[in-house]
C-alpha cells in the first residue's frame, strides 16, 4: 500500500465520508483511487501538484472546488490577474480570489519567468489554500482545506470537517524532509 492509499484509508477511518450515503462514498473513493478529483456535498479531494500550480494552474485548481465551497457558504470568484506565461512580462503570478489579489510570487525584472521565491511550488499551494480557509471561517463553516505533502508533485488537497482532517493528518507521514500535513 502506497502513502496515497494509506491516506485514503486514514481519511475513511477518521470519518471523512461518514455523512455520505454508502454509494456516494464508494464512488468518491473509486474516483480518488483512479487518480481523478472527486467532489461530494461540502467536500472533495484534488491533486495539488506544486509544480503545476506554480506554472499557472491555481485558478483552475480553485475553480474545481467551487461547488463544494458553495455548499459550505463560500461563493468562489477567482481569476488570474497576472500569470507566469503572460505574453507581456508580468511582475509575478497573482490570482484574485473574491476580489482580493493574492500575489503568489513576484518575478525578476530581468527574467520575467524567474520567480523570486524560495519555494514557488509551496507558495502556490499554501497561499490559495489559506485564502480558502479564511473564507470558510468567515462563512462560519467547520470545513477546511487540508494539504497533504504540499508543494511537491504528489501533493493532495482535501476539503472536509477540520477535526476529521486533523485526525487523518496526525498519522500521515513525510519522507525526504517534506511537510506531510497542514491546514494553512
Amino acid at each position: 500500500m502506497n502513502r496515497y492509499e494509506r491516506l485514503l484509508r486514514d481519511l475513511d477511518k477518521a470519518g471523512l465520508w461518514r455523512e455520505l450515503p454508502a454509494d456516494e462514498s464508494s464512488a468518491a473513493l473509486r474516483q480518488l483511487n483512479s487518480g481523478t478529483s472527486a467532489v461530494w456535498w461540502s467536500g472533495g479531494g484534488w491533486a495539488a501538484d506544486g509544480e503545476d500550480l506554480a506554472e499557472g494552474e491555481v485558478e483552475d485548481w480553485l475553480r474545481g472546488m467551487a461547488r463544494p465551497l458553495a455548499d459550505c457558504g463560500v461563493v468562489l470568484d477567482v481569476t488570474t490577474s497576472s500569470g507566469p506565461w503572460d505574453d507581456i512580462p508580468a511582475p509575478g503570478y497573482t490570482v484574485t480570489v473574491n476580489g482580493s489579489p493574492l500575489t503568489l510570487y513576484s518575478t525578476d525584472a530581468a527574467d520575467p519567468h524567474l520567480p523570486l521565491s524560495g519555494d514557488p511550488w509551496m507558495d502556490c499551494t499554501l497561499m490559495p489554500a489559506a485564502e480558502l480557509n479564511r473564507l470558510l471561517a468567515g462563512a462560519g463553516s467547520d470545513r477546511r482545506l487540508a494539504l497533504f505533502w504540499p508543494g511537491g508533485n504528489d501533493g493532495f488537497a482535501v476539503l472536509g470537517p477540520a477535526d476529521v482532517l486533523r485526525r487523518a493528518g496526525a498519522v500521515t507521514t513525510a519522507s525526504r524532509g517534506e511537510v506531510a500535513f497542514v491546514i494553512p
